[in-house]
């Protein structure tokens, strides 16, 4: 599948988080340029002003050869633009027209959410109106408002990111896991520190003279609209994005203070923000006045991208001991597709590891997927455990194959629809291939847009507006007659033979996934972490298919509407909107959208100190489960 303008070809894809190549050397010291020819030796060291951040962080790359910096040269970096009444004006228009033409949640976000939910309606284009009207004094602080309000609606598929205040990478050399002990008391614990190991393993009781839960609690991040998930992710070392110790946004602090309790024995532990940055933009400016016109203007380089690849780096560096391996239980690999699923088989269950569906299908990956699928079966297990944990999503083939292939006499498949604005209409040609989407009443391709766009009439938030007719992302079947010539034998497992196990951080294509299996073929649910007295949710960030203001920006090119006044205008600033398209429904409540229903886990598991850091123990805890009554949640 090539890179195509179409919304639908290209983004069959739903993730929750940027989708970026990996460097898996984990090692910190190589520098690598990603495009740039410039040798970074051959620069003359210039004289520069000791008040100006971005040129002392330009002298140190060039006279010490290094990629790393200190909180504060990046702070005083950043914080050298004036605000700029203009290009905040220019920003706050731009952001209104991308939201008020294309996204789907606009008006739903206005409503009060499930009780079980937390985060606050919000009226967004009032609230970026209000932004504007603010008192700043730099332009960080009014980019850092839009970037923390559009946190707030709690959309995973939804994020703003300026080149300009998101140009290094901030981490620490310790990171952090919840566990609840066996009394039921939550804690806060190190996972790993690369500086002081003897600190593995100690309570964090407060973390800069507050409790340590609270302020994990309170961190801010948009990955899902239940604050369980949000703090698990704020945790979580396999997530490639934002946590409490990985961030592209300038912390507040130049430090964080822990304080210890190691076996009764307090102590404070204080570590300064690491701060790492990329070749393809150090190569690109030598004072504020180039960071800004190189960098912060730059519009048709993707940086975000690059920095979530080097978190990953440093994630991996400080992942430590959690891996596939157990001292207690004998695990057998049957099959495995490298990077995408693996099976698995452990005493007298098996288990299916799903890491993603970013993977494109055909006929031989659909093959190789069934011949996993066959040889777990081969072995015998009767039960068997769908790892979902730390699945971001992908392409929405992947969940529609998996389901047609566990439950293939049920439809575990979700209408989709699109928020039709005059924005939207005249784009549609260019966001949506008619040839890639069927039908969800007759599984049949649109012949013309306007069967597309329909005559539904919706009110949310207060406001009707129309809305397309309801469509499935090519037909799900079309594999039905390749799984009948290669699968040997049904699958012998029922639903009350097979248990979801989640972390909670199950999204977009992979919550089609969770969502198919128990919704529709009453499948049992385990979620872990989150807060003890709380249920939590299975899975996370249901939106729909992503696209981003780029694509849009250039179909509006393709299209010569530079000139149409309800389309938005290129940011001055290069930085990049990305949104959901479409919406997605749940089959058994067909008036509901997914991203706003609450599904709470069937059964909890929580943290320990061995399961964390051992997948296996919690594959058999949550296969004790099954065949087990769950409880049932109001």
């Amino acid at each position: 599948m090539g890179m195509h303008i179409h919304l639908i070809l290209m983004n069959h894809i739903t993730s929750c988080t940027p989708i970026t190549n990996k460097d898996t050397s984990g090692n910190l010291e190589i520098y690598v340029l990603f495009g740039f020819s410039v040798n970074a030796r051959s620069y003359r060291i210039p004289r520069y002003d000791e008040n100006d951040g971005c040129a002392r962080i330009h002298n140190e790359y060039i006279s010490k050869n290094t990629t790393f910096f200190t909180y504060t040269d990046v702070r005083d970096c950043y914080m050298n633009f004036p605000f700029d009444k203009e290009i905040a004006s220019q920003t706050i228009q731009t952001l209104d027209a991308l939201f008020h033409g294309f996204y789907p949640f606009l008006y739903k976000a206005k409503e009060p959410p499930q009780r079980e939910f937390h985060f606050k309606p919000i009226d967004l284009l009032v609230q970026l109106n209000r932004l504007q009207k603010r008192r700043y004094d730099t332009l960080f602080q009014f980019m850092d408002g839009v970037r923390k309000l559009i946190f707030e609606l709690r959309d995973a598929h939804t994020s703003f990111i300026t080149n300009c205040f998101s140009s290094f990478v901030f981490y620490t050399n310790l990171t952090l896991y919840s566990i609840v002990t066996d009394d039921g008391v939550q804690k806060i614990k190190v996972f790993n520190d690369t500086i002081d190991p003897t600190n593995i393993n100690c309570e964090v009781t407060h973390i800069d003279g507050r409790r340590a839960i609270q302020v994990i609690t309170e961190f801010p991040n948009y990955i899902s609209k239940d604050l369980g998930v949000r703090f698990n992710v704020a945790l979580d070392v396999n997530y490639p994005g934002i946590t409490f110790f990985t961030r592209v946004d300038l912390p507040e602090t130049p430090s964080i203070t822990y304080t210890l309790n190691c076996d009764n024995h307090p102590k404070l532990v204080k570590r300064n923000w690491s701060v790492i940055g990329i070749q393809t933009i150090l190569n690109n400016f030598n004072n504020s006045k180039t960071y800004f016109s190189n960098i912060c203007k730059n519009s048709t380089n993707d940086y975000y991208q690059q920095l979530i690849a080097k978190l990953l780096e440093i994630k991996e560096a400080h992942k430590n001991v959690r891996e596939l391996k157990s001292n207690e239980h004998v695990i057998t690999i049957i099959y495995e597709i490298v990077d995408f699923i693996s099976f698995f088989k452990e005493q007298d269950f098996g288990i299916v590891k799903i890491k993603t569906e970013d993977v494109h299908l055909n006929n031989t990956l659909a093959v190789e997927i069934i011949t996993g699928f066959q040889a777990l079966a081969n072995t015998g297990v009767k039960k068997v455990v769908l790892d979902l944990s730390d699945n971001l999503g992908g392409f929405v083939l992947i969940s529609n194959f998996i389901n047609l292939l566990l439950f293939p006499d049920a439809n575990t498949f979700y209408n989709m629809d699109i928020r039709v604005t005059k924005q939207f209409k005249l784009v549609l040609q260019g966001l949506v291939n008619l040839n890639e989407i069927v039908s969800s009443t007759n599984l049949t391709k649109f012949q013309y847009v306007e069967d597309l766009i329909g005559n539904n009439f919706y009110t949310r938030g207060g406001v009707t507006e129309r809305y397309s007719n309801r469509f499935l992302i090519s037909n799900p079947y079309e594999y039905k007659d390749l799984i009948s010539r290669h699968l040997i034998a049904p699958l012998p497992w029922k639903s009350d033979d097979l248990i979801i196990l989640t972390n909670s951080l199950c999204g977009s294509s992979c919550a089609l996934i969770a969502e198919g299996a128990a919704e529709v073929n009453n499948v049992t649910t385990v979620a872990v972490g989150g807060f003890v007295n709380s249920p939590l949710s299975y899975s996370s960030c249901q939106g729909g298919v992503v696209i981003d203001s780029t694509l849009i920006f250039n179909i509006i090119s393709k299209l010569n509407l530079q000139n149409n006044t309800l389309m938005p205008k290129p940011f001055i600033l290069g930085g990049k909107l990305t949104i959901p398209s479409s919406e997605f429904y749940s089959i058994k409540n067909s008036d509901k959208i997914l991203e706003f229903l609450y599904r709470p886990a069937d059964f909890r598991l929580f943290y320990d100190d061995k399961n964390f850091r051992d997948r296996s123990i919690l594959w058999s805890q949550a296969a004790a489960f099954i065949g087990r009554k769950p409880k049932i949640y109001s």
